[in-house]
């Protein structure tokens, strides 16, 4: 794996007391040759924290999406070998779960696109909707030949994951699903208050619910890069 390229993407949005941990935990991963953190709007200092590390900070004044800044992401960085999506707000990270989620990439039999599964982090409704839920965990890595037949994003927002792993499933590509021990996230909750937060998290789940129900025809009218043959297929 050292012998290819790795870039490691950060959505982040308003993560500055969360942000130096994560990227601590990349820049101290041999596996991993470039950082590019993709601060959606944020109004704290989340682009001033990310920038006292080595890597790349790619700002936008408004929020766009998960799905959008993950896109622009992948555009700037068209030369990687592996991609390796990483949330900004993880506990617990560390540079194993980099291994874990990056191994199936290249080992047995490669996969296509990894999902880490959280198992056993110290929240337990976090642990049950891991469990029931992890279409929708950002933690992934995808190879370059999936990212190159990929859809547009830009639409996506927080449907993103679902719409990455509904078209692994159409393209009839190869997922992997490692599990990340002890590892958990910052609930909304905590971030923004019970009510900031459920508001924040109805959202999300109302872009998922469409991402779910129309991402056929999203893709048919934004299929990016989709080959012939499996746009006919959708």
């Amino acid at each position: 794996m050292n012998e290819r390229k790795t870039v490691a993407l950060v959505p982040a949005y308003n993560e500055e007391p969360r942000i130096a941990r994560v990227l601590e935990v990349i820049t101290s991963s041999p596996l991993v040759n470039e950082i590019i953190v993709l601060d959606d709007g944020s109004r704290d200092k989340t682009s001033e924290i990310a920038s006292r590390f080595p890597v790349k900070v790619l700002r936008w004044e408004q929020n766009r999406g998960k799905g959008a800044v993950l896109q622009s992401g992948l555009e700037k960085a068209p030369d990687a070998d592996y991609y390796l999506f990483l949330d900004a707000d993880l506990i617990n990270f560390n540079i194993e779960h980099i291994e874990k989620i990056l191994t199936p990439l290249t080992w047995p039999e490669p996969a296509d696109m990894t999902i880490g599964v959280f198992k056993h982090g110290n929240k337990n409704h976090v642990n049950m909707a891991q469990h029931y839920f992890s279409v929708l965990n950002g933690q992934r890595a995808l190879r370059r030949e999936f990212v190159e037949i990929l859809p547009d994003l830009n639409w996506s927002r927080f449907g993103v994951e679902i719409l990455l792993t509904r078209y692994a499933a159409l393209a009839k590509r190869k997922v992997s699903y490692p599990e990340l021990h002890g590892i958990t996230h910052v609930t909304k909750e905590e971030k923004l208050g019970f009510f900031g937060g459920f508001c924040h998290r109805l959202q999300m789940y109302q872009e998922c619910v469409f991402s779910l129900f129309v991402h056929k025809k999203m893709i048919k009218r934004h299929p990016g890069k989709v080959p012939p043959d499996i746009l006919k297929k959708i």
